[in-house]
């Protein structure tokens, strides 16, 4: 029976306080206690990226595709986290493809997000003379996801933190003695458990909401001058103090009822999700 993500048995990482998955080498002994004797395997030295390999080939197609296509193995194993997390619910989130994207500017369902989020900037607009407002209509392709987790600072700290602490838990004697087969089981649970510090700031590429223009990133201007930007750095100086994020949040209120937001985790109080009429 494969353990539920509540009950992976955990314990503080050594010097951090901090509750993680996979740490204590009792929990990973009641793994084996099931395991036939002549299943478990001499010594040997675990690869963080073999495993992660191994883990990856079982998974929708789509998922080794984007791997292949990522950075290094501490993001590799960061977004791979992300696909386990998404389970079976990941193919109808997964971004939509070129010819997907096309068709969808063609829709009405295209046309009725444009008038929904007119509605809104008319009421921010009215509500703050001298300003308007702008939203980002792109619909955010596999290609350019992908390039922004490259290159991305806050995945960049997770994804080291990630590949640390399962650089550690592969090291443990009892998980080298597991066969591979039950060793890549319990390492996805593992990673699925995980709670990386700092969190990331964007979705795994493949899974972000701006994918299937389910998400939309409003900006305030002034003329020509942008006032607050969608950028997690300046919240505080760009949108909380000048009342920029409870200003956006009454125009939404008052000019649709298909929005909901902003975006609590990672917070962004420009980020909106659009909620389709059906």
């Amino acid at each position: 029976m494969e353990t539920p993500h509540s009950k992976v048995l955990t314990t503080a990482r050594p010097g951090s306080g901090r509750m993680q998955p996979g740490w204590l080498a009792t929990g990973l002994l009641a793994v084996l206690g099931g395991l036939p004797a002549q299943a478990v395997q001499p010594y040997i030295s675990l690869d963080p990226a073999a495993v992660l390999d191994a883990i990856a080939a079982e998974q929708d197609p789509r998922v080794s595709a984007a791997l292949a296509r990522i950075a290094g193995t501490d993001h590799r194993l960061l977004a791979l986290r992300a696909y386990l997390r998404a389970g079976s619910v990941l193919p109808e989130r997964w971004s939509w493809s070129a010819g997907e994207i096309y068709a969808y500017r063609q829709s009405a369902e295209y046309a009725a997000v444009l008038a929904e989020i007119e509605q809104v900037r008319q009421a921010f607009i009215a509500a703050n003379p001298g300003f308007d407002l702008w939203a980002n209509t792109d619909v955010r392709s596999l290609d350019t996801q992908i390039a922004n987790w490259n290159s991305n600072a806050s995945v960049a700290l997770a994804a080291t933190d990630t590949l640390a602490a399962f650089r550690q838990w592969l090291g443990s004697s009892a998980v080298r003695k597991l066969p591979a087969s039950e060793r890549n089981k319990v390492a996805a649970r593992f990673l699925m458990a995980y709670s990386p510090t700092p969190a990331p700031t964007l979705a795994a590429p493949g899974l972000s909401p701006h994918g299937q223009m389910r998400a939309i990133d409003f900006q305030i201007r002034k003329r020509d001058k942008l006032v607050a930007a969608s950028r997690s750095a300046t919240i505080r100086t760009s949108w909380d103090e000048p009342g920029w994020t409870e200003k956006l949040r009454a125009a939404v209120l008052a000019g649709s009822k298909h929005f909901a937001g902003p975006l609590a985790l990672p917070r962004e109080p420009w980020h909106y999700t659009y909620l389709p009429t059906d």
